[in-house]
C-alpha cells in the first residue's frame, strides 16, 4: 500500500504529541459546547469503566486529513473532517494538565505544546495557548473554547466518579486506549469534489431503526403494521404523537377526543386495527365508482359558479394551530426513558434488569438486547413495551416542556393538544397543560410555575444522558392520576433532593435512588448540609444557581402586584463567573479564597455570549455596563448582585460576605 494513503490508528497521546494539524480557513469555527463536551467524557468514562467486560480500546471516530507542506517544506495535516473532536481532545488534555486535585502529573508531562493550529485565525491559536497555560481568566479567549475548557474541568470529576473510576484510571485510558483513525486522502484529490461526495453520501440506518427491526422480529407478521405505525408516530419528537396517524386510526387509538388510549392492550387494538384497515381497502377499491368526471369546459363553468371540490387526500380536521415544536430529547433517548420506567414496573426497582438500564443512547441496542435475553416471553414483552411507549409519549406531549416559536421569539411552552368541534368539522388546537379553563394562556398560575420548574431542571443538565429529572417526571405521570398541585409539589421536592442529596453533600445519592426509592424526597437535611460546596468558584454546579433563581422568582410571583421578575425566563446560561474577577485590573487588590473570591455571593451564571463582555472588568464597571441594558438576559442572582453593588457603591470582601449570607439564607428557607 502507498504509505501516503495508509490509515493510521492513533491513541490520543500519539495524536496530540506527534505531527502537526491545521484547521483550514474554509472549515467552520469551533462550535462545540457543554452538551457535546460532557457527552464525550461520559462516553470515554463509560468505556474505561467497562474495561474488563469489553474490548480494550474505544474507537472514537475518524480524522480525515490532506497532507501538505508549509513554507519551510515541513509536513502538516490539513484537517478536512473531525476538527471539532480533535479540538475538544486538545482542550481535554489541557484540562488534565492543569488538574488541581490528585493526579499523577507524569501521565500528562508529555503535553508541553499544542500541535493544532487554525489557518488565519490567530484568536483561536491564542485561545488554545491560554488554555494550555491555564490563563483563560487573564487572556481573552473564544467563548466556545473557554466554555468547553471550564465545563470539562468542572464536570470531569463527577462523571468519572459516577462510573467508579479514579482520575488516574481515566487519564491512562484516555491517552492509551482511546483510538482515532487518521484517514488521508490522495494528493490529487479535488477537495471541493470531496466535500460534495461527503455531503451527498447516503445515511446509514440509525440505531433506533435497527432496534425496531429487532423488536418486530419477536412478533408474528400480522402484528408488524400496527407496531410499525405506532413506532413511527412516536419517533417524530417534533410533533404531537396524535398527528402521526391518519384521522380514523387516530380515533381508534385515542378515542374521539384524542386524549386517552381506550384499548389498552396491543392485541385488543390489533383486532380493531385490522378491521379498520380492511374497511379502508374496500373503500379504496370502490373509489373509482365515486369519481366525478368533468370536461375542461364543465370545470371552467363550475369555477365561474364558485363550485368547490374537496381534495380527496384532505383530512376532515382543521388544524388551527401549528403542531411543530422542538423536543428536549431525541427518540433514542426517549426510548431509554420508557424502557427504564417499563422494567421498573415489570420487574421491580431492585431487579438486576432495572439497574442495568441507563439513559445513554449510545448503548441503546445493547440495553434492549440484554433486557430481552432475560425475558422468557419476548413476544409479550414487546407488545407491552410498544403500548407503554405510546402511552408515555402521550404523557410526554402533555406534561413536558417544549421549545416553541412565540411572537417571533423562542420560548418554553407547556401545552397539550385539544380536539373540539363536531365530528365532520373537528378542529385541533393547543391549550395550557394545567389551566382548568382550557385556555391557551401559559403565563399564569400553576402552568407557569411548573413550566419554570421543568425549565430549571432542563437547562441545568442539557446533556441527554443526564436528564434524570425527565425520567422522574415521566415515572410520576405514568403512575399517578394527574393533580397539578401535587405534581408541582413533587417537582419542587425533587429539586430539594437534588440540592441536599447531590450538591450540598460530600456523599451524593444516586439519581435513580432519589427517583425510584426515595420518592423524590431528600434523605439529608439542611442542618447537615455541606455549605462549603457552594463556595468553590467555577466548580459550583449550575443547578445551584438555577435553583436560587427559581426560589426568588417563585417568591416574587406570589406578590399581588409590583412583580420584579415577571418577565424572567430560564435560558442556557452555562458559564460560572466571578463578579469580582479572579485577575483584577492593575491597581486593584486580588482576592483569595479567604477573602471571598470563590464564595457563592461573588459567583453568577451567565450566557456564553456575555462571557467576553464580562471578562475581567471590575464590579462597578459591570454595574455600569449591564445595569442599564434592559434587554440583557441576566439571571435573577446577577440582577440582585448588580442592585446590591449599586446600593453599596462598591463590591469587595465585605459586600461578598453580606450577599453570601443573604443568598444562603434564602436557599436554607427553601430547603426547610
Amino acid at each position: 500500500m502507498n504509505e501516503e494513503l495508509k490509515i493510521t490508528a492513533l491513541n490520543v497521546k500519539d495524536l496530540l504529541s506527534q505531527d502537526r494539524y491545521r484547521i483550514p480557513i474554509y472549515q467552520r469555527n469551533y462550535d462545540w459546547g457543554e452538551k457535546e463536551a460532557v457527552q464525550l467524557i461520559a462516553d470515554i468514562a463509560d468505556y474505561a469503566s467497562n474495561l474488563n467486560k469489553k474490548s480494550l480500546s474505544y474507537y472514537i471516530g475518524s480524522l480525515v486529513v490532506f497532507e501538505r507542506l508549509d513554507e519551510k517544506k515541513d509536513k502538516y495535516y490539513e484537517t478536512i473532517d473531525g476538527q471539532q473532536r480533535l479540538t475538544t481532545l486538545t482542550i481535554l488534555a489541557c484540562a488534565l494538565k492543569n488538574w488541581e486535585t490528585e493526579l499523577d502529573k507524569e501521565l500528562v508531562s508529555w503535553l508541553t505544546s499544542i500541535n493544532l493550529s487554525y489557518d488565519h485565525r490567530s484568536d483561536a491559536d491564542e485561545s488554545l495557548s491560554a488554555i494550555l497555560n491555564d490563563k483563560v481568566d487573564v487572556i481573552d479567549c473564544l467563548p466556545n473554547m473557554k466554555e468547553v475548557y471550564r465545563v470539562l474541568k468542572k464536570n470531569l470529576q463527577s462523571v468519572i466518579s459516577e462510573k467508579g473510576l479514579q482520575i488516574d484510571d481515566f487519564v491512562k485510558y484516555l491517552f492509551e486506549h482511546v483510538i482515532i483513525q487518521r484517514i488521508p486522502v490522495p494528493r490529487d484529490t479535488q477537495l471541493n469534489h470531496y466535500f460534495e461526495i461527503m455531503n451527498s453520501r447516503g445515511e446509514q440506518l440509525e440505531k433506533h431503526e435497527v432496534l425496531k427491526a429487532s423488536l418486530m422480529d419477536c412478533l408474528d407478521v400480522p402484528c408488524h403494521p400496527l407496531f410499525n405505525e405506532i413506532w413511527e408516530a412516536c419517533s417524530d419528537m417534533e410533533s404531537y404523537v396524535q398527528m402521526g396517524f391518519d384521522v380514523k386510526t387516530r380515533d381508534l387509538i385515542f378515542g374521539e377526543k384524542w386524549d386517552e388510549i381506550p384499548l389498552t392492550t396491543f392485541d385488543r387494538l390489533l383486532n380493531r386495527y385490522g378491521y379498520l384497515k380492511k374497511e379502508n381497502v374496500k373503500k379504496e377499491d370502490n373509489k373509482e365508482e365515486n369519481v366525478i368526471r368533468r370536461s375542461i369546459a364543465e370545470l371552467i363553468d363550475d369555477a365561474q359558479r364558485n363550485i368547490h371540490y374537496r381534495n380527496p387526500s384532505q383530512s376532515d380536521v382543521s388544524d388551527s394551530a401549528d403542531d411543530r415544536f422542538s423536543s428536549i430529547v431525541n427518540f433514542p433517548n426517549f426510548l431509554l426513558h420508557v424502557l427504564k420506567i417499563f422494567v421498573v414496573k415489570e420487574f421491580g426497582i431492585h431487579s438486576a434488569i432495572t439497574k442495568d438500564v441507563m439513559l445513554d443512547d449510545k448503548r441503546l441496542i445493547e440495553f434492549f438486547t440484554d433486557t430481552l435475553k432475560k425475558v422468557s416471553d419476548k413476544e409479550g414483552f414487546v407488545k407491552k413495551f410498544i403500548m407503554e411507549l405510546l402511552r408515555i409519549r402521550v404523557l410526554f406531549d402533555k406534561y413536558v416542556i417544549k421549545r416553541q416559536i412565540h411572537n417571533g421569539k423562542e420560548r418554553w411552552s407547556l401545552k397539550k393538544p385539544k380536539q373540539y368541534g363536531p365530528v365532520n368539522k373537528r378542529k385541533f388546537n393547543y391549550v395550557a397543560a394545567f389551566n382548568t379553563d382550557n385556555s391557551d394562556e401559559e403565563d399564569n398560575g400553576l402552568n407557569r410555575d411548573i413550566r419554570m420548574l421543568e425549565a430549571m431542571f432542563h437547562i441545568s443538565a442539557p446533556t441527554m444522558i443526564y436528564k434524570y429529572w425527565l425520567n422522574a417526571i415521566l415515572y410520576y405521570v405514568s403512575k399517578e392520576k394527574m393533580d397539578a398541585n401535587e405534581f408541582r409539589k413533587s417537582l419542587f421536592s425533587l429539586a430539594q433532593a437534588y440540592m441536599l442529596d447531590r450538591y450540598l453533600t460530600n456523599e451524593p445519592v444516586d439519581f435513580f435512588r432519589i427517583i425510584y426509592e426515595n420518592d423524590f424526597r431528600a434523605i439529608n437535611d439542611v442542618e447537615n448540609a455541606e455549605w462549603s460546596n457552594i463556595n468553590q468558584g467555577c466548580r459550583v454546579e449550575n443547578f445551584v444557581f438555577n435553583f436560587y433563581d427559581y426560589i426568588v422568582w417563585h417568591e416574587d410571583s406570589q406578590l399581588p402586584r409590583g412583580k420584579k421578575y415577571d418577565s424572567f425566563e430560564f435560558t442556557y446560561r452555562t458559564s460560572v463567573e466571578h463578579f469580582y474577577p479572579q485577575t483584577p485590573m492593575e491597581g486593584y487588590p486580588a482576592l483569595t479564597q479567604e477573602t471571598g473570591l470563590n464564595d457563592f455571593g461573588n459567583l453568577c451564571l451567565i450566557s456564553r455570549g456575555m462571557n467576553s463582555k464580562f471578562s475581567n472588568n471590575m464590579p462597578m464597571a459591570k454595574v455600569a455596563n449591564f445595569g442599564k441594558e434592559k434587554d440583557l438576559d441576566l439571571s435573577i442572582k446577577l440582577q440582585e448582585m448588580i442592585e446590591f453593588a449599586r446600593e453599596k457603591d462598591t463590591w469587595s470582601t465585605n459586600e461578598i460576605g453580606e450577599f453570601s449570607k443573604y443568598s444562603r439564607k434564602r436557599i436554607e428557607d427553601a430547603l426547610n
